[in-house]
């Protein structure tokens, strides 16, 4: 109990003052307590000469000791449970600053489902529980004690009950914690399975519809899953929370008896056993919450593990290197694979500043992986990639990120306005800016006829426009950015007739001056690159000029084969 409090005390870092300082009210406030007693007391012993004095000052004590909790109350809430909030707005900032320079691999189903488990039930979890677990686990045990050492001034042997009663309950709470000790990290394993399975759910929606299914057997295995496991959470923690709180009850009746016959036989004066009686009902009150305490303690603890894993993420860093002036690419001897699955083998290659280069090949060939390597969303297995002459490795991230634009085949845009979209590309960015790179890429006509303009909120995904509409939004965003470097992933592959010549127009306009690496099914794209490499399964087996290969009987010539056949199908 007491080595998880310490975690979490260890967690607020620089915010330890407020736990302290928390934790100091909890503490006075216990003492407080105890002053109701002394007003029991006081009225007690004049009880035979009672006057308006006597009364007045029990008023006083009764006041002080309102007045004084209150206060603590509110402090302990303002040191304790709003540092909750402070701590993990910081800790949710920290795991996104790590996130943005993980490699891309890190980013598998079961890290997403860890991530967004962390994110929301494992520091809703310690936001809001731990700051509480240890006001009503320290609270409630400072509370007890104090009023057991209060009673002992005025006699040791009724003192002595009323300790013994908190120190056997402890028992019951040692057994609670095992019991959550064991069943807390299952449950979070349950909750992370259901979080994936609602997230690949979602995602397959479509599928799943498609094909008549009404709902996921994965998804509905987990769902009874966590309703299990959760039940047998309770069925463990409701038996020892029983007699936890029925020792707190037997012994509030066994201090109780116990001055009631010391009174009958003499051994306490008649105002300290009816004072003693009284106390009885209020000695353990705030102890019983200690047992939802040291349950919560449990769910802090497994999700204080589950938040270390999800902040063990690894990390790209490099050594502060500044990005040369020149732009030349250089891959050489590269080597990569994912879990263990070569994907790269010996890729060796040179892209010089400001020339054009088209990455082709059948799909799986390990076009993407190297671009990926190139911009460093992975580090490589072996080998080494350098950016004017400077191995990236040694570069950070968002240095060397800074020098690169990228246009994906798959568009992502924010749920936001169009205007912000675009501005992804530069913060700080004016409208005029923006609206100079709308004209460049070719969107800023269709984007004025939209009801808000460029207030236009695009929806989740910018799921309410056309994939050229979103293409030429992306293309307008690395044309505002303007990074020496433009990799197009395939930009072009799913054009309609419709938006190629705007879509193409908008490229033109990226591309003018920079370095290009593009990997593209489409003749027109790569036919003019200053060099084509070739790629098939993991390795460069081709590379020169169009004019060079297509004279080559290879994997490049069936290439452009395919693509001149399939442009000449016609329906008759």
């Amino acid at each position: 109990m007491f080595k998880t409090l310490r975690r979490v005390i260890n967690l607020y870092g620089v915010h330890k003052k407020r736990i302290y300082l928390g934790l100091v009210c909890s503490s006075l406030n216990a003492v407080f307590s105890s002053f109701t007693i002394m007003a029991f007391l006081w009225v007690l012993l004049h009880i035979q000469n009672l006057t308006m004095t006597i009364i007045w000052q029990t008023v006083a004590i009764l006041a002080v000791t309102v007045i004084g909790k209150t206060v603590l109350k509110f402090l302990m809430n303002m040191f304790l449970l709003a540092s909750g909030y402070i701590v993990f707005t910081d800790k949710r900032l920290e795991l996104g600053d790590k996130l943005k320079t993980a490699p891309m691999g890190y980013f598998s189903k079961e890290s997403l489902g860890r991530i967004n488990n962390t994110i929301t039930t494992s520091m809703a979890t310690l936001e809001g529980f731990a700051p509480m677990a240890i006001e009503t686990v320290v609270g409630g045990i400072l509370q007890a004690l104090a009023v057991c050492i209060f009673l002992m001034f005025f006699n040791w042997k009724l003192g002595l009950i009323a300790t013994a009663g908190v120190l056997v309950s402890m028992l019951f709470l040692k057994k609670i914690q095992k019991n959550g000790e064991e069943l807390a990290p299952k449950r979070y394993a349950t909750v992370e399975k259901v979080t994936n399975d609602v997230l690949e759910f979602i995602r397959g929606i479509a599928v799943i519809r498609s094909f008549g299914r009404n709902s996921s057997s994965d998804l509905d295995d987990s769902f009874e899953d966590y309703r299990k496991m959760n039940t047998t959470l309770e069925k463990k923690t409701l038996v020892p929370m029983g007699f936890f709180r029925a020792t707190l009850e037997i012994f509030s009746g066994i201090v109780a008896l116990a001055a009631a016959l010391m009174t009958y036989f003499g051994q306490l004066e008649f105002s300290y056993g009816v004072m003693f009686i009284l106390s009885s009902f209020i000695i353990y009150g705030q102890m019983e919450m200690l047992a939802t305490g040291a349950f919560l303690l449990e769910q802090i603890e497994a999700s204080l593990d589950n938040m270390n894993e999800t902040y063990a993420v690894p990390v790209l860093k490099g050594n502060g290197e500044k990005v040369p002036e020149d732009f030349t690419i250089e891959v050489k001897d590269v080597h990569f694979g994912y879990d263990k699955k070569p994907v790269l083998q010996g890729i060796s290659a040179k892209i010089p500043q400001k020339s054009t280069c088209a990455i082709v090949g059948y799909s799986g060939s390990g076009k993407t992986t190297l671009c990926n390597l190139i911009v460093r969303f992975w580090d490589v297995n072996s080998g080494s990639i350098t950016f004017g002459g400077t191995d990236i490795r040694k570069l950070n991230p968002d240095e060397l990120l800074s020098h690169f634009s990228m246009v994906f085949q798959n568009v992502f845009l924010f749920n936001d306005t169009i205007e912000n979209n675009i501005k992804f590309g530069m913060q700080n960015a004016t409208h005029e800016q923006v609206v100079e790179a709308a004209k460049r890429a070719r969107c800023h006509e269709f984007i004025e006829a939209l009801p808000d303009g460029y207030n236009t909120i695009v929806g989740e995904g910018g799921n309410s426009l056309s994939g050229g509409e979103k293409q030429r939004i992306s293309i307008a965003r690395a044309l505002l950015k303007n990074a020496p470097v433009v990799i197009l992933d395939e930009a072009t592959s799913s054009l309609d007739p419709e938006n190629e010549a705007e879509l193409l127009e908008a490229i033109d306009e990226l591309t003018r001056g920079k370095t290009v690496i593009s990997i593209a099914h489409r003749l027109n794209t790569v036919r003019k690159a200053d060099q084509i490499l070739v790629l098939d399964q993991g390795k460069i087996v081709q590379s020169g000029k169009h004019a060079e290969l297509c004279n080559v009987d290879g994997i490049y010539k069936r290439f452009l084969d395919i693509r001149r056949s399939s442009a000449g199908w016609n329906i008759s």
